[in-house]
């Protein structure tokens, strides 16, 4: 699937259920109601996903930017309310068969960066399915997100 046809799949409204894991699994999740609108923006030469879920009963909010090359080299600049204290993760990766699948990382003073992935993917026409993870110094990835949408009617 091509950047075009993955703009195609992916725009439009969206809602569904937020699980946030301060530990990894199998500790349990905090869960909440997200809603996520997705569309084409600049021209339509990137995808903007902009959503919000809740934390303790606050209200949070979060915007990805993704963009991708004719050779499915893709980039997002991402910003999260509670995440990433006022910083843009910058994160780079691929588009391939109908997924995006970036990294990035963040400051973890006083040790060294951490690691973050963000997949992005469509998993039937009506679902989509958002998965961040985690990863230590080491390389181990710890499941910190996932967020699943079906379609708004």
């Amino acid at each position: 699937m091509q950047f075009k046809d993955l703009k195609a799949a992916l725009s439009g409204e969206w809602e569904g259920t937020d699980q946030l894991y301060l530990e990894p699994p199998p500790a349990a999740a905090a869960v909440s109601a997200s809603r996520l609108s997705v569309r084409a923006v600049a021209g339509e030469s990137f995808l903007q996903f902009s959503y919000d879920w809740a934390f303790d009963g606050e209200a949070q909010s979060g915007v990805l930017l993704l963009g991708c090359d004719e050779e499915n080299a893709a980039s997002v600049a991402w910003g999260d309310s509670f995440h990433m204290s006022k910083k843009i993760m910058f994160c780079t990766g691929s588009v391939a068969e109908g997924a995006v699948d970036v990294r990035g990382s963040y400051a973890a003073p006083p040790g060294p960066d951490w690691g973050w992935r963000i997949t992005i993917r469509s998993v039937t026409p009506d679902e989509l399915q958002i998965v961040m993870h985690n990863i230590s110094p080491e390389g181990e990835e710890d499941l910190a997100v996932q967020a699943d949408y079906r379609r708004a009617s």
